[in-house]
């Protein structure tokens, strides 16, 4: 099988040459290992997984000469199964700083917990490392952010995508072991993932009381995905107490298999609505999770347009690794309706509107949220897009235009 190139290789690289600990964080499955098996290192390297029960043993029982290998980097695969770990390459980095000393991959965001961020803290890069974007699929590097804030009228060019190709990119998702399988043994890998997930990665990060109830509660979010997050109506469908499902989501979130897109903090409105949109991580997990597939997502009354945005949201998010211009995500909405999907706003303080719609007939009545804030935010306001299903791009004055889905991965020439 022919191995895709990695748009976050670069950023690891280059932080190895000036940062004496890197981190790879990501959900299971999303390709850590492989990429620090691909790295150019600069000196001597050894790699381990506490994955394997005789190398986590080695550690738990001597942590301090498990990390003083003789080597320039040491790779630790796995890293959140040995919590000590942290004081022990704090305690190494403090005897010699000198960069790319480690490199460490995790399956739970590992500076969550307060004791492990304050171990590491100045000493630290983290890496986050998604499912394939769309742009490593297709052999091409994903600018579409950096364009929206360097040029963006370059994007206004037709796509050659077709609607039932999107969504046949939403259902597939973008995890490595999935891409070149079929729809029924995509099935079954994603069992089997859902298993493993549940059984060792959840597990692992908490002692989750209702273990058993994680599948059913990753399945309202499927059904949930790319909608605000109420937690109350989450609670209520499970079963189980507010405060109690908040900290499975917490936990969902610490594995990479939620996100929680925070609502846009502004001024433009006193009637913001401050609750986080909820996405699935993976179209293609949240697709199996909801039994949508190629032939049924869009369907009338199909799940069609909450995947497309759940969709778009990942590919912006796996795009923010790599991205010069750095801006941050969000969403915005308030109560008399104004909506905008998501949010792009630059360190500079310029923003960028992104409206996702499934329709193949965009009209201006779909850039009411775009418009709204352009005429609130005057000359902050520095792009607004249209993404939608049908091939043709549109202008709609000189800073909003509806693009294709496809405008995403295509590049710019």
């Amino acid at each position: 099988m022919t191995l895709l190139n990695r748009s976050a290789a670069a950023i690891v690289q280059a932080a190895l040459t000036d940062t004496p600990v890197v981190v790879i964080n990501g959900p299971r499955q999303a390709g850590k290992t492989t990429l620090t098996q691909r790295i150019e290192y600069p000196g001597s390297h050894d790699f381990v997984s506490l994955d394997d029960e005789p190398i986590l043993e080695a550690a738990r029982q001597d942590i301090r000469n498990f990390v003083s290998r003789p080597v320039d980097t040491f790779v630790i695969d796995e890293a959140q199964l040995e919590p000590r770990l942290f004081r022990a390459i704090k305690a190494a980095v403090d005897r010699d700083r000198r960069p790319g000393r480690f490199v460490l991959t995790g399956s739970s965001r590992l500076l969550s917990a307060p004791d492990m961020a304050a171990s590491l803290v100045g000493r630290v890069e983290t890496i986050d490392l998604w499912p394939f974007s769309q742009g490593e699929l297709d052999g091409v590097r994903d600018t579409f952010v950096d364009v929206l804030f360097e040029s963006p009228v370059e994007l206004v060019r037709n796509g050659a995508t077709s609607r039932q190709q999107i969504v046949d990119r939403i259902v597939t998702g973008g995890y490595p072991e999935i891409i070149n399988r079929s729809q029924q043994r995509r099935t079954h890998w994603f069992k089997s993932y859902l298993t493993t997930i549940t059984q060792s990665v959840i597990r692992d990060i908490s002692a989750v009381e209702h273990l058993a109830e994680i599948p059913k509660l990753l399945q309202l979010c499927a059904t949930r995905t790319g909608n605000e997050l109420n937690v109350s109506a989450v609670a209520n469908d499970l079963g189980l107490p507010g405060r109690t499902v908040d900290g499975y989501l917490a936990v969902l979130a610490q594995a990479f298999l939620i996100e929680r897109i925070p609502a846009w903090s502004t001024n433009l409105s006193k009637k913001v609505i401050r609750r986080p949109k909820l996405v699935m991580t993976d179209t293609g997990l949240a697709a199996h999770l909801i039994r949508a597939s190629s032939s049924t997502t869009d369907r009338i009354g199909g799940p069609f347009g909450q995947l497309l945005e759940t969709f778009v949201a990942n590919e912006i998010r796996k795009q923010l690794t790599w991205s010069t211009e750095t801006p941050s995500l969000w969403h915005f909405r308030d109560r008399d309706g104004a909506e905008v999907d998501l949010v792009l706003e630059h360190p500079d303080g310029r923003v960028v509107g992104i409206e996702v719609k499934a329709t193949s007939t965009p009209s201006s009545t779909d850039l009411r949220g775009l418009r709204y804030l352009a005429d609130r935010l005057g000359d902050r306001f520095h792009f607004g897009v249209l993404l939608h299903t049908a091939p043709e791009a549109t202008r709609f004055g000189p800073n909003i235009a509806a693009l294709p889905v496809s405008a995403l991965w295509t590049p710019v020439t």
